[in-house]
């Protein structure tokens, strides 16, 4: 009997561990949980045709990626833990006193152990100017806004052991764009007036209320007189946040949102599947002027707002800004939106339009320097241009970048250590000379 016993309990064992791979088998691989990569299947082969070496790690992935009911245990887990000790098993996921969530990788922003250097944020300012100049000539307005983190605004929600450092990159780069010249549109002042928490608890982001908040502080730099804000809205309790989803991914729990009762009557030109579409277009009929918009996350509740107030409005979430659409889209304002954690996307993804030619005094008192040059075609869009980058020495913090080519000289998209400029096809790119100038 003793005997029977053991024999049923190693089945029932052999059994359940059979449910993750078997039931993967039947109903497919685990969907990714939030805004996870969903785990790609292993190939013996490679694209080259010879063994992939990784085969065996790859499989691993897959299957703890991908097993069945991955998300159930995930939610079990994370719910024990978050009941029992107010912390959470992911890393990307933090939990306050209050049940406040927060997004983990924002903390090396806020804390400060992640500070972009001088030189990075002068950079990030002189590129926003090249683009307001670019926008200016093209005879649209130009503004750029920063959605302040969750840590910033509600620091009383977040946990005790995340410190908010003074200085952030945000409040640094705001005084770097005051001297150049920038037109920014300040939302850390607006929101921290009002008495009211505009941030959603389960989300990384502002609710519909707070985007409209944000819309009517953005429009009024533009000289536009919204009350988005003032409402009415209806209350609706059907949200999931996104770091709620990334924690109980078979969670039900909603939060509240709002509907703006007057409801917006712009209307899509393009294929709409949802907010998070790469490119947005929309027009409405009898409102006046056209629009172009970089927005990222923040901008799923932001963009209906500022669709509602132009003609025309065309979207998008492209990192590397196409500044150049402005002629194209016959925009008469730009608006770059980037969240506050995200400011180094600045340096990473240069923004896409003609480098601003320069009167060659400009290289009086410039220094000469090596650079490992190289040029290729830019999309069609750009046609008739190149896209010459470069690597740049270590130089003084506030010294702008030139490119000598053709007898022309051109002012470059600054970076801590390269520099990205847009030049004329017909230029002899293998024969420029850089500068970095006083």
């Amino acid at each position: 009997m003793k005997k029977l016993g053991y024999v049923l309990f190693i089945a029932v064992f052999f059994l359940a561990s059979l449910i993750p791979s078997v039931g993967m088998l039947v109903n497919g691989p685990a969907p990714a949980v939030a805004n996870e990569i969903p785990a790609a299947r292993p190939h013996l082969v490679g694209f080259d045709g010879a063994p992939d070496p990784d085969y065996l790690s790859d499989v691993q992935k897959y299957l703890s990626g991908s097993f069945y009911g991955r998300l159930a245990c995930i939610n079990a887990w994370d719910s024990l833990l978050a009941g029992a000790f107010d912390t959470s098993a992911r890393d990307d996921v933090l939990i306050g006193p209050d049940g406040w969530l927060f997004f983990g990788e924002a903390v090396n922003d806020i804390s400060g152990a992640e500070q972009m250097s001088d030189r990075e944020i002068w950079c990030a300012a002189r590129s926003l100017a090249l683009m307001q100049e670019y926008a200016a000539g093209q005879g649209a307005d130009f503004l750029f806004t920063v959605p302040c983190g969750k840590y910033t605004l509600y620091p009383e929600h977040a946990p005790s052991y995340v410190t908010v450092a003074e200085g952030s990159n945000r409040e640094r780069l705001e005084a770097a764009l005051v001297d150049q010249g920038v037109n920014y549109v300040n939302l850390y002042d607006p929101f921290t007036a009002v008495d009211e928490e505009l941030y959603w608890q389960w989300d990384s982001h502002w609710n519909s209320r707070g985007a409209a908040l944000a819309a009517d502080t953005i429009l009024a730099a533009a000289s536009q007189q919204t009350d988005y804000f003032a409402g009415p809205f209806t209350e609706v309790v059907d949200h999931t946040g996104d770091l709620y989803e990334m924690l109980y991914p078979t969670g039900t729990a909603r939060e509240a949102d709002y509907i703006w009762e007057p409801g917006f009557t712009f209307s899509y030109l393009s294929r709409f599947r949802s907010p998070d579409d790469v490119t947005i277009e929309t027009e409405n009929a009898g409102t006046a002027g056209s629009l172009l918009m970089f927005r990222d996350s923040s901008g799923r509740s932001l963009y209906p707002y500022m669709a509602q107030s132009f003609g025309r409005a065309y979207f998008s979430r492209l990192n590397n800004y196409r500044i150049d659409y402005v002629d194209q889209q016959n925009a008469t304002l730009v608006v770059v939106e980037l969240a506050e954690r995200t400011l180094p996307y600045l340096l990473q993804y240069p923004a896409v339009f003609p480098a601003p030619e320069r009167d060659g005094s400009v290289l009086d008192g410039a220094e000469a320097v090596e650079s490992q040059l190289s040029a290729q075609e830019p999309d069609a869009t750009l046609e008739g241009y190149v896209c010459l980058s470069g690597t740049l020495p270590e130089t003084a913090v506030d010294a702008a970048v030139y490119v000598a080519v053709g007898g022309a000289v051109y002012e470059a998209i600054p970076g801590a250590a390269g520099f990205t400029a847009y030049i004329p096809g017909g230029a002899d790119a293998a024969g420029a000379r850089v500068y970095v100038g006083p």
